[in-house]
């Protein structure tokens, strides 16, 4: 309307630069948006492809989320559980708490209160350490010597507080997800630290 309000007071509507090619053209009225139907084909061709690919990506994200959704918790737990272990060798490096050795054949992230004795203190950084596998597994922790290393670290208060915290925590899967996202994003950030210095 606008257009054809243009041509009759005498005025040529300006020149657009077709959506396809890279043509300038005069448009016959104010939705023209190519310059030739063969422009007009290749437009359409191009946003049916993008609408399918929008669908597609919808579909694909529903998908995930009914997949997410029948998954037990105990799964979201293991995931998150991955992330704050790596996290944490991360933030130790490679040092025993319990023994102080730096030459192990590999690292875990040893619990100080064990997740069977107290798990709601699985994802507390005080309660967790790096702990060579030896002491983990072959020793039982070596709780006297993590103990004993523990209050060197972060101070008596700091590790009576972790002896006598029972209050018991059921974690949800949106708490999981969070946590898991929150010691990703640590971990992202502690190794673009080190790489920098």
């Amino acid at each position: 309307m606008a257009m054809e309000m243009m041509m009759v007071k005498g005025i040529k509507p300006k020149p657009k630069k077709c959506k396809c090619c890279p043509t300038k053209f005069t448009p016959r009225n104010s939705l023209q948006t190519v310059c030739s139907p063969k422009c007009a084909i290749q437009l359409a061709n191009q946003l049916s492809e993008r609408k399918q690919k929008r669908q597609e990506r919808e579909q694909r994200a529903a998908w995930n989320k009914r997949k997410a959704d029948v998954k037990p918790l105990s799964h979201w737990m293991n995931m998150t559980q991955r992330a704050f272990n790596d996290y944490i060798r991360a933030r130790d490096g490679e040092i025993c708490i319990s023994c102080g050795s730096a030459w192990a054949i590999s690292y875990h992230a040893g619990h100080y209160r064990t997740t069977a004795a107290a798990s709601h203190l699985r994802f507390n950084e005080d309660n967790v350490h790096s702990q060579c596998s030896a002491c983990n597994v072959h020793h039982s922790g070596a709780i006297t010597q993590y103990r004993f290393n523990l209050i060197r670290k972060i101070g008596l208060e700091r590790v009576l507080a972790l002896e006598f915290d029972n209050n018991p925590h059921r974690y949800t899967r949106e708490e999981l997800s969070a946590l898991r996202a929150l010691y990703r994003a640590k971990l992202r950030a502690l190794i673009k630290q080190r790489e920098a210095t």
